[in-house]
């Protein structure tokens, strides 16, 4: 089973976030979860889960990755200034 996340910038596909893919990859590892950029431009993350994997630990990684993903997200957005 392969699935992969492409990242983008403002959703446009000619602008990829590799800035984004290494925050999650990151982000991931702080958590537990091992996780690799690919890709041309290194904005990609490619899932790579055995057929036999359990449900209850799938769906540990894919909260993880969750998580991951809305960490690096709100890191790179530019912050209010009051």
């Amino acid at each position: 089973m392969m699935i992969a996340l492409e990242l983008v910038k403002n959703r446009r596909a000619d602008q990829p976030d590799a800035e984004l893919a290494k925050a999650v990859v990151q982000a991931a590892g702080r958590r537990g979860l091992l996780l690799l950029s690919c890709g041309v431009y290194g904005n990609v993350i490619r899932l790579l889960a055995p057929l036999t994997i359990p449900e209850r630990q799938l769906q540990e990684g894919l909260d993880l990755l969750e998580q991951s993903l809305a960490e690096a997200s709100e890191a790179q957005r530019p912050s209010a200034v009051a």
